[in-house]
């Protein structure tokens, strides 16, 4: 058989053909649109042969698991809490059929899907889960969850060997309870709690001042600001400086003796007690009325008092016992009114005025007798002011200095024979005298010994007829009893006093000579009228005042209110640890 050649031009076009062709099968192999090479080849084999019958038998589809009805409901209630598709719970169980052990695998896929929703509900879902039969938790895994999800929580280990989320759980609860908590327990709540929380807890005492700082191991900002809270006592200047805290910086400079000076001539609660420690009481008549708005309540109310002194007013009672405002609120007293009350101030001042009333009387003997009169009509009126029944406390010791006052310018300006006056003066003192010690309403001790001394000097004074002799010579000088200034007293009384008075005040510096030289020899010396009876009673009183000179106190609270997610932080925290060990747990089995 011959067979006819072919042209030129066909063959190119054939093989141009079929060129083509192979790029197509390529592109379509690339493409996925044909299967590769090597499985079309297996496929044409498998046409080519014969068919024969298949004995292998065929794997069975496994059925899904049936899952009991509640662990269903919980499945299809978390997963509409997180939003999924309903038909999650159905491929769970679906997957589930391929493992050796279906509930396991379950489990292990309910606990995966329970850890994206919040720890404390999801921790209520594994409760349910396995009360439904899931194995998820372990008895003591349940037991601490069911306590969390009742919030009947057990008593916190007080020495735990390691120390988890939930012994921290178990401590916030008790330290909400007002429980006593070691140091150790209440320095990890503190470290740990979020900081709005842990100023909840001082905020409502559950959290106080420990007797002893607590030693930390970091000096951390946190630390600073609790300490700051709880004991600002035990903060350093830098500590201070640090927080920016000015009222703390300012009490401290007050207590060093420093001043705080007012800003732009306006005061403010430092500023303003700085001016009351130095006696500058006229910085109340500055603070305006809407000033006072800025100040605590309590200062607020000494400034109204002392403008009430200022301009006339009377001490109430509060004030009038707090010793250490004496001094201030002296200062604040008209100098020329008479002080009549009832409270150990009115006694205390009143006492101090008839001393500088007496002074004044005594100058006026020596440089200006026609003022005698006056200043004599003025102690006498304070002398009565102070006069009481009552024999203890600062009235007893106030009645007991006029009385002694009292007898004193009684015989200083008696006349001769007028004895009346003489035994009133001595009677004075002797009514005080007859009544015994302290316990039966008289006096004691030194005080009681110098009411003697003067009673007797007066009488033999009376026996003498000699009243108007200088009872006591310093006095005479104006100068304290027994005063080393005397000589000093004596040179500025003399380039005051008329040269007709000379005599009056050289006589009483010739006496103090005499007495002087008789004690250096050794020799008794005589005799003088000695006043005050009890000088400690006239001094100002040292106690500091709590109003003006504070002592430490807590920082204000400088965190906004704790959110609920803050406040359930120790809780969540407990929940998350419990699901963490489930999950590492069913992961293991399976």
């Amino acid at each position: 058989m011959r067979t006819e050649p072919v042209a030129s031009e066909d063959l190119d076009a054939l093989r141009r053909a079929e060129t083509e062709r192979r790029e197509l099968r390529r592109r379509a192999r690339e493409n996925g649109a044909a299967a590769p090479l090597h499985v079309r080849r297996r496929l044409a084999k498998s046409d080519a042969q014969p068919e024969c019958e298949d004995t292998t038998p065929e794997t069975p589809t496994p059925e899904p698991v049936r899952l009991p009805t509640r662990v269903l409901h919980v499945l299809e209630r978390v997963v509409a809490e997180l939003g999924e598709e309903p038909s999650l719970s159905a491929r769970m169980s679906q997957q589930a059929a391929h493992s050796s052990d279906p509930l396991r695998a379950v489990a292990e896929a309910a606990v995966d899907l329970v850890s994206r929703t919040d720890p404390l509900l999801g921790l209520g879902h594994l409760l349910d889960l396995t009360a439904g039969g899931l194995p998820i938790l372990s008895e003591e895994d349940r037991s601490r969850a069911e306590a969390l999800r009742s919030g009947r929580l057990p008593l916190p280990e007080p020495s735990p060997s390691s120390v988890d989320a939930w012994q921290l759980c178990l401590e916030y609860h008790e330290a909400r309870g007002r429980a006593v908590l070691g140091a150790v327990a209440w320095q990890r709540l503190v470290g740990e709690l979020p900081l709005p929380v842990v100023d909840d807890l001082i905020d409502s005492g559950a959290l106080r001042k420990a007797p002893a700082p607590p030693t930390w191991p970091e000096r951390t900002e946190r630390v600073t600001y609790l300490t700051a809270r709880l004991d600002p006592g035990h903060l350093s200047d830098d500590d201070v400086q640090a927080l920016d805290w000015r009222d703390e910086a300012c009490r401290r400079t007050l207590a060093a003796g420093g001043t705080v000076d007012p800003v732009d001539g306006q005061y403010d609660e430092w500023s303003l007690r700085s001016a009351l420690l130095g006696g500058e009481v006229s910085a109340v008549d500055a603070v305006r009325p809407y000033d006072t708005q800025d100040l605590p309540p309590e200062l607020c109310d000494l400034v109204l008092a002392l403008k009430r002194i200022r301009q006339g007013g009377s001490p109430d009672g509060r004030l009038g016992r707090d010793r250490s405002l004496f001094g201030l609120l002296e200062d604040c007293l008209p100098h020329d009114r008479l002080v009549s009350g009832v409270t150990p101030f009115h006694y205390w001042a009143g006492t101090r005025r008839l001393y500088r009333l007496l002074d004044d009387m005594h100058w006026a003997m020596a440089c200006d007798p026609e003022r005698t009169e006056e200043a004599l009509r003025s102690v006498l009126q304070q002398a009565a002011a102070l006069r009481n029944p009552e024999p203890q406390g600062a009235a007893g010791t106030a009645d007991r200095e006029a009385r002694a006052v009292q007898a004193y310018v009684a015989f200083l300006h008696a006349r001769p024979g007028d004895r009346d006056r003489l035994d009133k003066g001595v009677g004075l003192l002797e009514d005080v005298l007859k009544r015994g010690g302290r316990r039966r309403g008289g006096v004691g001790g030194a005080e009681r010994h110098r009411m003697e001394g003067l009673s007797e000097l007066l009488q033999s004074l009376r026996l003498k007829a000699k009243p108007r002799d200088v009872l006591n010579p310093y006095l005479a000088l104006c100068v304290e009893h027994d005063s080393a200034e005397w000589g000093q007293g004596w040179r500025d009384l003399r380039r005051q006093v008329a040269t007709d008075q000379l005599e009056y005040i050289n006589g009483a510096k010739d006496r103090i000579r005499r007495i002087e030289t008789a004690r250096r020899l050794g020799r008794d010396a005589e005799a003088l009228y000695e006043l005050p009876l009890n000088e400690r009673f006239l001094w100002v009183p040292d106690d500091r005042s709590e109003l003006l000179q504070p002592g430490p106190r807590p920082l204000r609270r400088r965190t906004p209110s704790s959110s609920e997610q803050e406040k359930t932080w120790a809780a969540t925290e407990a929940a998350r640890e419990i699901i963490g060990r489930c999950a590492a747990r069913t992961r293991n089995h399976h």
